[in-house]
């Protein structure tokens, strides 16, 4: 049987208002030994305060999600952009560079036979000699001599064949359908047609014309693949493949009984030994 305490017993307990130990009565706390009538809560200094409330606010709320940061969002927008870029390229290339407007004149053919004739006369005679044609001769000679495509390849290309002809792989080894020269000072620019992978593609190159051991080589000095322009980084790659490759270096070779090819003066200018 539980004996209740008297009311005055009941009133008479008190906890510490530092360890919280009850007791009854008395003036100080039996755990921790303090005088109840001296002792004072600690007050929060204004600091605390401000480090709490700044504390407070440097939590990240918790309702709304972050958002994603710069890196996050460019890794996203990347495929886009070389998509983009690759489209970009492509059409450029397919764009075709407009063709150069060359110089023409009636007696260039009869004028480049004279020329190619006294030539040959010199390199067989063993005396030397220079030719000059100029850009209407120079075109003419080009148009009269350079086999376009073979007969498989111009039927692809929708090239058509003069009646009477008939050009054959060993002729050429790709399908092209056009050449023009500008002679400029002393520089050459060059512009050649052709069909890959059913496409017109056209190249444009412009440099200095160089006689290197037997062979012709361009120093080149601006570029354009179709309508897109050639990065200096390439240009010299490209005309590497372009007059040394297997199937185009002997295209370049002179006879024994030339020593030079080169531009000079809006001509074009041949040199026997």
């Amino acid at each position: 049987m539980k004996i209740a305490r008297p009311p005055d017993q009941i009133s008479a307990i008190l906890a510490c208002p530092k360890c919280g130990f009850e007791q009854e009565g008395g003036t100080e706390c039996i755990r921790c030994g303090i005088i109840f009538a001296k002792y004072k809560p600690p007050v929060m200094t204004a600091e605390v305060e401000v480090a709490e409330h700044d504390a407070t606010l440097s939590l990240p709320p918790t309702t709304e999600p972050s958002k994603p940061g710069l890196l996050s969002r460019l890794f996203r927008i990347l495929p886009w952009i070389s998509l983009a870029i690759t489209a970009t390229v492509l059409f450029l290339i397919l764009k075709q560079t407009p063709p150069l407007t060359i110089q023409s004149h009636p007696e260039a053919a009869n004028r480049v036979a004279d020329k190619m004739a006294q030539l040959q006369l010199a390199m067989q005679s063993n005396q030397r000699h220079a030719t000059t044609l100029d850009e209407a001769e120079l075109n003419q000679w080009m148009r009269d001599n350079l086999a376009i495509a073979s007969a498989h390849q111009a039927q692809q290309a929708g090239i058509d064949i003069p009646a009477g002809q008939q050009a054959t792989v060993k002729d050429v080894q790709s399908a092209l359908k056009d050449v023009r020269m500008n002679l400029i000072g002393n520089q050459l620019r060059a512009y050649a047609l052709f069909v890959m992978y059913g496409k017109d593609i056209s190249l444009q190159l412009d440099g200095t014309l160089e006689t290197q051991g037997g062979y012709i080589r361009l120093r080149p000095t601006a570029g354009k693949i179709g309508s897109l322009p050639i990065p200096s980084s390439t240009l010299d790659r490209v005309v590497h493949e372009l007059f040394d490759s297997p199937q185009n270096r002997d295209n370049f070779q002179l006879p024994p009984r030339v020593e030079s090819v080169r531009v000079e003066n809006n001509s074009l200018v041949i040199t026997t030994r």
